[in-house]
Formats: C-alpha cells, structure tokens, sequence
C-alpha cells in the first residue's frame, strides 16, 4: 500500500511538473489584434480593435519630430472592449509610403508592463485612415 502510494504521489507530481510549462507557454503567447481607425480631430484617432481582443479604440499623438519623409511619433493607444488598457507606443511613419511601425508597453490596465509592437499602414489619406496589427507580448514573472 505504501509503495502505491509513493507511485502514485511521483505520477501526480509528474504530471504536475510536465503540465506547467505548457501553462506557461499558453501565458507568454502575444495577444494578437487588428486595429482599423480614421481620424477624429486634430491628434486623434478613432475605430475599433478586433481578434485576441474586441472593442473600441482611441489613438492620441503625444509627439512628433518631422525629419523629411520619416516622422518620429508618440501616441497613446487606448483600448476599451473585454481587455481594456493604455499603451505608450514611438515609432516611425514613412510619409512616403504610409507604413508604420511603433514600439512600446502598457502603461495602464489589462497587460500592464507588456510589450507592444506596432505596424499599420495609411489606407486613404483623406481621411487618415489607419489599418493594422498589434502584437502584444504579456509581462511573464
């Protein structure tokens, strides 16, 4: 009876220890999402995000350093929807070409201290009319 148990308290503690990093692993998977916006006044932007996480989006320029066909920008990406948070993304914008790509962490709410990565592209100029992908590699301990 004793060795029963000892073999079956190893199997649960195998069990245990092989099943945690494939928790890990599914914890440290980026969160993946679309974004689609168009401006909405002087320095915002406003749409919605939809794939790893669904809801509204607000973008602000915090700052921007004209230097020929690539700016240096800041903005705060702000997603409210069934994850909600504010990330501090920089970047470039190709002027030329409409690509962008920024980089950055949440700063506030859901991810907090994740890193962010960035990359849209200017659809209709008209309307500053932005689509994209947001990647987001959750804070691991």
């Amino acid at each position: 009876m004793r060795r029963l148990a000892i073999t079956l308290g190893c199997l649960l503690a195998a069990s245990l220890f092989v099943g945690a990093p494939a928790a890990a692993t599914a914890a440290s998977n980026p969160v993946l999402i679309s974004f689609d916006k168009s401006t909405s006044g002087p320095g915002t932007w406003s749409g919605s995000v939809s794939g790893d996480v669904e809801g509204d989006l607000t973008t602000t320029l915090i700052s921007v350093t004209e230097t020929g066909v690539i700016w240096h920008v800041t903005f705060d990406w702000v997603v409210d929807g069934d994850a909600s948070f504010t990330a501090r993304l920089s970047g470039t914008l190709n002027t030329s070409t409409g690509h962008v790509v920024m980089n950055g962490r949440v700063i506030e709410g859901d991810y907090l201290d994740a890193v962010v990565h960035e990359e849209g592209q200017l659809i209709d100029p008209a309307t500053l009319h932005f689509q994209g992908l947001i990647r987001i590699m959750p804070a691991t301990s």
